[in-house]
């Protein structure tokens, strides 16, 4: 089945896309683009600038591209957390579900049926593109380039959001367009200055590669008279220089592969049933991006993450090496969201559990008591080992640096994380109203009521405080470990034990879903009947 033959998309076509209301939209348009080009090219002169048509035709493009981007991302993700909570709250969803379209089929549909309109008004103002790009004299590559990083990232975009939808309940649909676009807002700000050598991760970044002359790394950018040429835009992959537009085409097509059959492998089943990736492909996906954090991290002068002078002749500024443990506790500390969020997605509810107890499969109670710490443990594992290679490699020779201590980080912080997350699947699995909440809360209580009793009492290096709060981890050095190494290891074990008391409490509430031998018996003999 053709993407013009889905008949989701057709649907939507029929309903959005009518006569009457492409003629207001294209006719609305065409009077804005005409009123832009008229203000950019024959409204004003300047006469500080030589050529004010290419000045004009810069800005004029510019404009219409912000438009569009503007409509594609936050247009097209509106529409798109709107296209599967719509379809609940209008208890038509059921329908959609039990059609013969395949999963794939049926999220192509929705990916693209819904923000048709918004694809409609993209489409209208390319003529008024065409325009300033001709007057610009942007080539023709630049300008394509400019308008396949546009569309392919709003698709990510979108992608994302219907993620969103596919978990969206009655009523939240507010708070979740909030989010997504503080995210668009969030990744719009460049961040290569703080931790990543990485620029903006969103498609406006389409407005930048329209005013290149050259796809090169170096002194590309296209200069009107009088005006200084700036840098293109490299990204440092591990200290290599590599253009940010490269970079965000490999980035979208990636992050499609892994949102799109996200999607697919949910959008049929009972929302009760919903299993964003299995256990395996969300360790991947924590994987995925760790090496893009790892790849793109401001490796200081060793690492090549380095600053271009606009100016020829002069030095080109270079970041000063980090430490190695403090290269070692940024990564972790980055790592902490990306492992909820892994954590998260691996949580089992009270259904669930049950349905997998009750299952022909079913296996012994003990790994479901432990659940999710085997993936989570692993995971940290994985992720540490990868961190210390990396850090070895990059690291100054002369800076301070201890194997074994990185080492013990490492899972110190695999253990840290086993534990909060056991306590999140334990409260998950009690009787009530929304418990996961509730558990987030409390944990959320549990660290600000630590941190202020532990901050006034100057105890944030102390290895005993590494119990309540893992700060005492992300200062741990080799002088640290040398004098205080038994305490360190009466804390990880604290931890430890810790974990297991959740795992103990996890047992009981499982038990308490296991079917009984009667009940076990009665759905052996209806099977075999």
């Amino acid at each position: 089945m053709s993407l013009f033959t889905n008949p989701e998309i057709i649907r939507n076509a029929r309903i959005q896309l009518r006569p009457r209301r492409m003629l207001i939209v294209a006719g609305i348009s065409a009077s804005l683009s005409a009123t832009l080009i008229y203000l950019y090219l024959f409204g004003h002169v300047d006469l500080y600038v030589q050529d004010r048509f290419v000045a004009g035709g810069e800005s004029l493009l510019h404009t219409i591209l912000w438009i569009q981007a503007l409509v594609l991302v936050v247009g097209g993700g509106i529409a798109s957390i709107h296209a599967i909570q719509r379809e609940k709250d209008q208890n038509t969803f059921d329908f959609q579900r039990l059609t013969r379209l395949s999963p794939l089929e049926l999220t192509i549909g929705k990916l693209f049926g819904p923000p048709l309109m918004v694809f409609f008004v993209f489409l209208c103002f390319i003529p008024a593109a065409i325009v300033g790009a001709i007057y610009a004299r942007t080539p023709a590559t630049i300008l394509l380039g400019a308008y396949v990083l546009l569309i392919l990232g709003a698709i990510v975009y979108m992608a994302f959001a219907l993620v969103i939808s596919l978990y969206l309940q009655r009523g939240t649909a507010t708070w979740a367009i909030l989010f997504y676009l503080l995210l668009v807002l969030f990744t719009a700000i460049p961040n290569s200055s703080v931790y990543l050598g990485l620029g903006p991760l969103v498609p406006f970044f389409a407005l930048d590669v329209a005013r290149q002359a050259t796809w090169s790394v170096g002194l590309g950018t296209r200069a009107l008279p009088g005006v200084l040429r700036q840098p293109n835009f490299p990204d440092y992959f591990f200290g290599i220089p590599v253009h940010h537009a490269l970079v965000l085409f490999i980035l979208y097509l990636t992050l499609l592969a892994w949102f799109i059959p996200a999607v697919a492998r949910n959008i049929k089943r009972d929302p009760s049933n919903y299993e964003l990736y299995t256990p395996g492909l969300a360790l991947g996906f924590l994987c995925y991006l760790n090496f893009i954090i790892f790849a793109f991290f401001s490796w200081g002068s060793h690492g090549g993450a380095l600053i271009p002078s606009a100016l020829p002749g002069m030095f080109i500024k270079q970041l000063p090496p980090p430490a190695p443990f403090d290269t070692q506790s940024t990564l972790l500390a980055l790592n902490i969201g990306l492992f909820f969020i892994f954590g998260f997605v691996l949580l089992r509810n009270r259904n669930r559990m049950r349905r997998r107890l009750h299952s022909a499969e079913a296996g012994p109670i003990a790994p479901e008591s432990i659940w999710p710490a085997p993936y989570i443990f692993l995971g940290a594992i994985l992720v540490g080992a990868a961190m210390i290679l990396v850090i070895q490699w990059k690291r100054d020779p002369s800076l301070e640096w201890s194997l074994a201590v990185a080492i013990f980080r490492v899972i110190f912080f695999a253990v840290w994380l086993s534990r909060d997350l056991l306590f999140l699947q334990w409260m998950n699995l009690r009787r009530g109203r929304h418990p996961l909440p509730l558990g987030v809360l409390y944990l959320i209580a549990f660290y600000v009521c630590a941190g202020i009793i532990v901050a006034p009492l100057h105890l944030m290096q102390n290895p005993f405080t590494a119990i309540f709060l893992p700060t005492p981890l992300f200062v741990l050095n080799t002088a640290l470990w040398t004098t205080h190494a038994a305490e360190w290891i009466v804390a990880l074990m604290g931890q430890a034990a810790i974990a297991l008391i959740f795992v103990f409490l996890q047992r009981q509430q499982i038990e308490e879903l296991q079917p009984h031998p009667v009940e076990s018996r009665a759905n052996a003999s209806a099977s075999a009947a």
